[in-house]
């Protein structure tokens, strides 16, 4: 009788355990993430990137040049990102998505953050987009108007191509992976990463 009652507490227990898990233990949905940074130089091979206006950066004690990274000031750029298959949480006519009712602003628009990586400073782009929502992006379109950097108030446009992995991560995500940027006529490969929640960064040389 005793091994029957410590069999049934047994029991009890563990499906205690299984059901909290279940609870609090909810994946978020599934998303793919596109990360790409891109630095821009001179022909002289001068950091055009370096100095630009941030809102906020890392280290916060520090002068604003010096920062390893932070977010660009959004007064300084514009940044549209074109999906080359239809998808339900973006609009390419107004280059954003709904934001979560309730929240400001009223859309998400695209963000660029600034990192500086071996001495060079990057402009980067992360976008996710979720997987039910949207079909898997093989080809990204950004259009990029910064005056900082082109010295214009021009819309440049680079066209992206990635692959996506099969898996997903154990989060529910997976990152794509860059493979060709084509700009103003050229074909620049981007360089590769190990780690891949980390960007694909090409160097742009603008004559």
């Amino acid at each position: 009788m005793k091994t029957l009652i410590r069999f049934g507490l047994w029991v009890m227990a563990l499906m205690s355990l299984t059901s909290c898990d279940l609870f609090f233990d909810t994946l978020p949905p599934k998303t793919i993430v596109y990360n790409l940074g891109f630095n821009f130089q001179d022909s002289s091979g001068n950091d055009l990137v370096k100095g630009i206006g941030l809102e906020e950066w890392i280290p916060s004690d520090i002068a604003m040049e010096d920062a390893l990274s932070g977010t660009v000031n959004r007064d300084l750029y514009v940044l549209d990102i074109i999906v080359s298959e239809p998808c339900t949480n973006w609009d390419n006519e107004i280059y954003n998505a709904p934001a979560r009712p309730g929240f400001e602003p009223d859309v998400n628009r695209p963000i660029l953050t600034m990192h500086k990586n071996n001495g060079n400073c990057y402009l980067n782009s992360s976008f996710s987009l979720p997987a039910e929502d949207c079909p898997e992006q093989r080809i990204l379109t950004y259009k990029l108007k910064v005056d900082y950097v082109f010295g214009d108030n021009a819309v440049h446009e680079f066209v992206t191509y990635w692959d996506v992995p099969k898996k997903y991560l154990p989060d529910n995500s997976k990152f794509a992976k860059c493979y060709r940027i084509e700009f103003d006529g050229n074909e620049i490969i981007p360089e590769t990463v190990e780690d891949e929640s980390r960007n694909y960064s090409a160097t742009i040389i603008l004559n």
